[in-house]
């Protein structure tokens, strides 16, 4: 199953708003406050919580939405009849403290200045991998593994290492972030919390990573789809979107959104080409940026 559209009214910054996705892989960008992470957040909470986790979550109670999803043969459910295989891969990186941060919400509760949004990443990452290696996982691990020097080990009290290939096992506090963000897509399709037809709702998953590995993340992001995974992903980076753009072959599926404020809450516009989207944010950032360093040389 993988999410359809969905229709949100009088919620945060969204008045009237209906997005439908595409069944790959959907890369949202926008300015600050436009509603992106608002976005996953919903779709996440929608499908895997209670609804009174709203209040929770986003500190309000009114508001409407809906959420269709369709399977292989593009028939539609509601939220009611299917709940598909979600996963929320926030921009914070969360396992580096796991024993704690999960400790802390079972004495808090409600208190804990982390919603649960943030906090089911590491307990899906906390399931044991497989004791063979999944399909999905075949083209995509190794790679991992290579820019980390090794593979993730989860100990029986629930915290994060890595086992390097020289034998050496480092916790993950020690750990670069951008291998610690990587390391957990690699936990997550080792122990199968992401595997065929799953959804990804994805925060900026560029953070942390060296530009050098953003080809590599795109790789990974398109070998996913390529297994009936999608992906809907909030980012800011440029690099990302072009290498998609470059990388995506003619048969992968892939749509751009850009978000943005009007006086009647958050629009969107929607592209299958990157290039063609007018309200692009991130250009204009670049476009700013070079206007400055002529400015400075003359």
């Amino acid at each position: 199953m993988v999410v359809k559209k969905i229709q949100i009214k009088d919620f945060t910054v969204f008045s009237d708003f209906n997005m439908e996705f595409s069944k790959g892989i959907n890369l949202l960008i926008g300015k600050n406050g436009v509603g992106k992470t608002h976005l996953l957040k919903l779709l996440y909470t929608y499908a895997v919580a209670k609804f009174s986790k709203y209040e929770t979550v986003f500190g309000v109670e009114k508001g409407y939405m809906k959420i269709n999803f369709y399977d292989s043969i593009s028939v539609s459910y509601s939220i009611s009849k299917v709940f598909p295989d979600l996963v929320f891969i926030p921009a914070n990186e969360m396992l580096t403290h796991a024993k704690g941060l999960l400790s802390m919400k079972e004495k808090y509760g409600e208190n804990m200045p982390f919603d649960d949004t943030l906090l089911d990443i590491i307990k899906k990452a906390q399931a044991w991998k497989l004791k063979e290696m999944p399909e999905i996982a075949k083209n995509i691990a190794p790679i991992i593994e290579n820019i980390i020097g090794g593979v993730v080990e989860v100990k029986d009290d629930g915290s994060f290492w890595v086992k390097k290939s020289n034998g050496d096992v480092i916790p993950f506090s020690m750990e670069a972030d951008g291998f610690k963000r990587l390391g957990l897509i690699w936990q997550l399709i080792m122990n199968e919390s992401i595997s065929e037809n799953s959804v990804i709702l994805w925060d900026e998953p560029e953070a942390s990573i060296n530009p050098e590995n953003i080809p590599v993340l795109v790789d990974i992001m398109l070998e996913l789809q390529r297994h009936g995974v999608q992906i809907i992903a909030a980012t800011h980076s440029y690099n990302l979107m072009k290498y998609l753009s470059v990388k995506r072959k003619k048969e992968d599926n892939a749509s751009f959104f850009s978000l943005y404020k009007t006086e009647n809450g958050t629009a969107y516009e929607r592209e299958e080409d990157y290039d063609l989207l007018e309200n692009n944010s991130i250009v204009e950032g670049e476009i700013k940026l070079l206007e400055a360093e002529i400015e400075g040389a003359l």
